[in-house]
């Protein structure tokens, strides 16, 4: 009896696995310099609008400038870009440890236990994860569809949904 159709089978499970974890890597570290950036620039902008109280020319302006950096400051508090930063980091952090391990058992070894443990921390991973951002998820997809050879694989999405896609 032939073993071929459940080492294929086994094959299309590592490489489902595989495929999956690529895109949450590519998912989470976009997410994470996104949350990176905005914090940089609440930072830098609170800091700019601190110095030009310095200026006579802004005297007049005192209760706006100030309430901008008191606004500024709520924002970074509130969605605590900080924080989302280094979750999306610790994510990313998993995902490409579930590559590693992929990587490292040679097709030869494969076992229906095997890719069902990477499955499984597939399914952990994702369960960490706060809830994705479509758009965001088929961009990194269709990136990663492309670095496998497949860029058909997944549609290019449009450019507004693409403009929006780190909020929407």
């Amino acid at each position: 009896m032939s073993t071929e159709p459940v080492e294929d089978s086994l094959w299309a499970q590592r490489c489902g696995v595989l495929h999956k974890a690529w895109v949450q890597l590519r998912y989470q570290r976009r997410r994470q310099r996104f949350f990176d950036l905005v914090d940089k620039t609440t930072k830098a902008a609170t800091v700019l609008l601190g110095a030009s109280l310095l200026g006579r020319e802004l005297q007049n302006l005192l209760p706006y400038v100030a309430s901008a950096i008191s606004a500024l400051g709520l924002l970074a508090l509130v969605f605590g870009y900080g924080d989302r930063k280094q979750l999306h980091k610790e994510l990313a952090e998993q995902a490409a440890a579930l590559i590693a391990a992929i990587e490292l058992v040679p097709a030869g070894e494969l076992s229906a236990g095997t890719t069902a443990r990477w499955a499984a921390d597939y399914a952990r991973l994702c369960l960490k994860s706060p809830p994705p951002l479509k758009t965001l998820t088929m961009m990194c997809e269709r990136e990663q569809a492309t670095a496998d050879g497949h860029p058909e694989h997944v549609p290019r999405q449009p450019l507004p949904r693409r403009l929006l896609a780190d909020f929407v």
